[in-house]
């Protein structure tokens, strides 16, 4: 980060002498705190204990950017006064994961970063476990004010908040090809802060980010613990909504559940709407197989589509990990046995079959083994206590209330699936005495699996198919 293009060797032999040139005093200051030792270690190993170690600030060694480098100087009466040894106004944990010294990419405000924008909104699978986020950002669509704003996203990785995010911009500079856009990742409106701050373009920044019609931050949480990227933030925040503007933010957990998110920035998100976006259920995820394999140009009939969803309950990504590794298998299998289809399946014309040999070669794989690891008793009781909602000492009590009863019927279920403990000893985990009620809830659980009922978790009170509950519980007890 701070010797790729933040920082030039030069060594002369007579005298015996290494010079380090950096373009600015910042990063004089931060790399004479943190490497200063390394580096006479470093030259006395390689070059003698004769070597002299000079550090020197030469901007003329880095006027091959797009910028002079020499106007990266930081102004003495400007907001980060330096000196050697001391502490930067901008705190260290603010510090981005980009070169100092390197200038950030311009963002004009009326156009966003198109390039960036790979996700369309019709490409979106909508399901249960999105459909509440996906009303929520169409409404960001409408002319009228969006009472959904600021909207934040939040769930974990690969479950589609980037690709609503992106969307919504998408469709909203082609509706109106005049809205001022702008959609950024945590990091990026870090960088750039703060390279207008080393700068001195602090007021080039917020003229940038104060007029839009729609901001919208992927990746939020990135902003924790960086006080002085917040505030900025949150200032940015106040004036966008104050001209109208509406605000869409992605998160990977709950705003108040993001360590070191200062509570004005905390309050002005839960404000507008938060909503979690779930692992697909079983039936979306179908969709989304089916939906990536025409994009692929995969034969894929509905068994096969019914079969790859029920053994990969992961994420959206890790189903377009698993199709991309499909069809390496499939093109693999066609080229080894020089034929245009695979035997046995009806491949369509162009597209790639996809038969059940190839599924088990798929999950005979490492990503089989990935997606199914072993789990425990107490490590499926866990998971079942924390998806309905139950009390643990209800669980392994007497109780018959409706979540304990649920909590305990899917982890006897499970324990027999995804462990090789017998009735008695999953009663004992439990702390039965016998193991005819263990015997029962499984066997309840396996009928009921056939209808598939819907329930009420009391914890959030979402609707949730059975068969779906049971997927979060297992993918959660093999995680550990």
């Amino acid at each position: 980060m701070w010797f790729d293009r933040s920082a030039r060797f030069d060594y002369v032999d007579q005298p015996r002498r290494l010079a380090l040139a950096v373009p600015n005093k910042f990063v004089a200051n931060w790399i004479g705190r943190h490497f200063r030792d390394e580096i006479n270690n470093a030259a006395r190993q390689e070059l003698g204990d004769d070597i002299e170690f000079q550090l020197e600030v030469n901007p003329d060694a880095f006027l091959t950017t797009a910028e002079p480098i020499a106007a990266a100087k930081p102004d003495p009466t400007g907001p980060i006064s330096i000196k050697w040894g001391g502490r930067p106004a901008v705190s260290d944990a603010d510090v981005p994961a980009r070169p100092v010294g390197v200038p950030s990419a311009p963002t004009t405000a009326g156009s966003p970063r198109r390039a960036s924008l790979r996700h369309r909104l019709e490409d979106f699978i909508v399901g249960p476990s999105n459909e509440l986020a996906y009303a929520a950002a169409q409404s960001i669509l409408n002319d009228d004010d969006a009472p959904t704003s600021p909207l934040v996203l939040h769930g974990g990785c690969g479950l589609g908040k980037t690709h609503l995010l992106q969307g919504i911009c998408r469709r909203l500079t082609q509706r109106h090809p005049g809205t001022k856009v702008m959609y950024q990742s945590g990091e990026q409106f870090t960088n750039e802060f703060l390279a207008a701050v080393r700068t001195n373009k602090l007021d080039q920044f917020r003229r940038k980010t104060r007029k839009l019609d729609l901001l919208a931050i992927d990746d939020v949480h990135f902003l924790a613990n960086k006080p002085a990227t917040q505030r900025e933030f949150l200032h940015c925040f106040d004036a966008v909504e104050m001209g109208g503007a509406r605000v869409l933010l992605a998160c990977d957990s709950h705003p108040k559940q993001v360590p070191q998110f200062s509570e004005a920035l905390i309050s002005r998100c839960v404000r507008g709407m938060v909503v979690q976006v779930h692992h697909p259920d079983a039936d979306t995820r179908v969709r989304i197989i089916r939906a990536l394999a025409r994009r692929r140009r995969m034969d894929v009939s509905d068994e096969i589509a019914q079969a790859l969803a029920e053994r990969c309950s992961g994420a959206v990504r890790d189903i377009e990990g698993m199709l991309t590794k499909l069809h390496a298998l499939a093109s693999l299998s066609r080229s080894q046995r020089g034929l245009g289809t695979e035997t046995g399946d009806a491949g369509a014309p162009g597209g790639t079959p996809i038969g059940f040999s190839l599924v088990d070669r798929l999950f005979a794989s490492d990503f089989g083994t990935r997606n199914q690891q072993p789990a425990g008793i107490d490590s499926i009781l866990t998971a079942a206590i924390e998806h309905t909602g139950a009390d643990r000492t209800q669980v392994l009590g007497t109780s018959r209330h409706r979540d304990a009863v649920l909590a305990r019927s899917i982890t006897a279920y499970l324990a027999r699936k995804m462990t090789r403990m017998s009735y008695p000893e999953v009663a004992a985990a439990m702390g039965r005495r016998g193991h005819s009620t263990i015997v029962t809830a499984a066997q309840r659980v396996e009928k009921q699996l056939t209808e598939n009922p819907e329930l009420i978790l009391s914890n959030s009170n979402e609707v949730i198919r059975l068969r779906d509950l049971i997927d979060r519980v297992k993918r959660t007890a093999a995680q550990g």
